[in-house]
């Protein structure tokens, strides 16, 4: 079934229409940012917690 808007709606429901659509697109590239943001910095700390493990001096000085 078609989700096409009527030509006899009125403007005003377009309207509405029209901006409940963009808050819902708002929304989910809101979301979809959140998840990216959550993902970066889950591995920034483990790549972080891995150069704490793998780091050691490349020269030691000797007197």
């Amino acid at each position: 079934m078609s989700r096409k808007p009527n030509e006899t709606e009125s403007p005003a429901a377009a309207f509405k229409n029209e901006s409940s659509r963009q808050r819902w697109e708002l929304f989910h590239r809101a979301i979809t940012h959140a998840k990216e943001s959550n993902v970066a910095a889950l591995e920034d700390s483990d790549a972080m917690s891995g150069e704490n493990r793998v780091r050691r001096p490349l020269l030691s000085i000797v007197r």
